[in-house]
């Protein structure tokens, strides 16, 4: 598979997963990232216009999830739920950008989900946020929107 130069970080934590046997959570400062300068990859505004790259970590990460038939009923749970994020991730960018183009693009990958992993797809899609991000039509994207924003604020993220 051929790994693109951003957001590439979500493939090296999601792929070795299924091999790891036991995880720690160490309480030190290991790696410092700073937030804040325009041109930082994690920036919205550079995330919507990379969100093509975005996308293929998103529906790279499915296609390992599906290939990877985890038996851990834990293990899934937290794979899907870190998908969950990610997919909510592509899905909020695609919104913020305010046009068809990215509309049309934020369907594409829910049924590229929905085809490649059914069952992976109906958990996502009524999951809390695969239900926030998929509210109906103007209003529902509107309030999407609104409530990523508050959400933005008090967590104070991008």
């Amino acid at each position: 598979m051929r790994v693109t130069p951003f957001y590439e970080d979500n493939l090296y934590v999601f792929y070795p997963l299924p091999h790891v046997k036991q995880m720690r959570y160490l309480d030190l400062d290991l790696y410092h990232y700073y937030i804040g300068r325009a041109d930082q990859s994690v920036n919205e505004s550079v995330m919507i216009g990379r969100i093509d790259q975005q996308l293929r970590v998103n529906r790279a990460m499915v296609d390992f999830y599906q290939a990877a038939a985890v038996t851990d009923p834990a293990l899934a749970r937290y794979m899907r739920g870190y998908l969950g994020i990610i997919t909510g991730i592509s899905s909020i960018l695609l919104l913020r950008a305010h046009t068809q183009a990215a509309l049309q693009k934020k369907q594409a990958l829910w049924r590229y989900i929905q085809a490649q992993a059914p069952t992976l797809y109906t958990q996502l899609r009524h999951g809390l946020i695969g239900r926030a991000v998929n509210l109906p039509g103007r209003v529902g994207r509107a309030t999407t929107v609104r409530a990523y924003r508050i959400v933005q604020r008090v967590y104070q993220f991008n």
